[in-house]
Order: structure tokens, then C-alpha cells, then sequence
């Protein structure tokens, strides 16, 4: 399952849950103020891609040991300026075929940096 946090645009999920079941949003599954502490360790538990655009979940205490004691595999959309969501869309359909295949070859956990121009960085 891919799952996108809800620092990524509602509409952006919403279109691509259009042409792909796999694709579900924080609020598909979770309430709106759901923290990252309690998310991340289901994420993990039930393999899912997560999929989010806050860089700073990889420096806050609680949220990386979530992601490392559940072994999360986090793609973090990296830009220096908000996108539109015409553009978070464009980046997503370029890489998420890439991001599955990464997904299932990396030892989790991971945290993956996409940037711009759809480029991955381990961090």
C-alpha cells in the first residue's frame, strides 16, 4: 500500500487514487491530527510506502525512532519552495513506479529524499 501523509495536497492523493487501489491518504485512515508517532509504527508494521513532504520528521526525536523501530520506508518530497499540486501530481506519477522498486529492494527502514527533478537521495 502506498500511503501518503497529509503534508501532501488532499487533491493530489485524490487524483491518483483515481488510477491506482493502493493509494490511500492520513485521513483514509486515520483522524485528521493524527500524530507521527502514532502512524509511523502501523506504517511499519503493515509495510506500507509512506509517502510525505515534512523533512523535518527525520530530525525529530520520536517520529525517527518511529521510523527506525518500525522499519518505515519514507520517500520525503525535498524542494526548497511549495509545489502546486499540479506539480506534486506531475512528480509522483514520474517516480512512484521507481519509489515501489526502490521500496522493495532497500533494507528499511529508510528515509528517501526525492527531489525536484524526481532524483532519489538516501539520507
Amino acid at each position: 500500500m502506498i500511503f501518503i501523509d497529509r503534508s501532501i495536497p488532499k487533491g493530489v492523493a485524490e487524483a491518483l487514487k483515481q488510477v491506482r487501489d493502493d493509494v490511500h491518504w492520513l485521513e483514509d485512515k486515520f483522524p485528521h491530527a493524527t500524530p507521527e508517532t502514532v502512524w509511523l509504527p502501523i506504517a511499519g508494521q503493515n509495510d506500507w510506502l509512506v509517502i510525505l513532504r515534512d523533512k523535518k520528521v527525520r530530525t525529530r526525536p520520536g517520529e525517527r525512532a518511529a521510523i527506525i523501530r518500525n522499519r518505515v520506508g519514507c520517500f520525503i518530497i525535498h524542494q526548497k519552495q511549495d509545489l502546486t499540486k499540479w506539480e506534486y501530481l506531475k512528480l509522483l506519477a514520474k517516480t512512484l513506479d521507481k519509489m515501489e522498486e526502490y521500496f522493495g529492494v532497500t533494507p528499511r527502514p529508510f528515509i528517501c529524499k526525492v527531489d525536484r527533478q524526481g532524483e532519489f537521495r538516501l539520507v
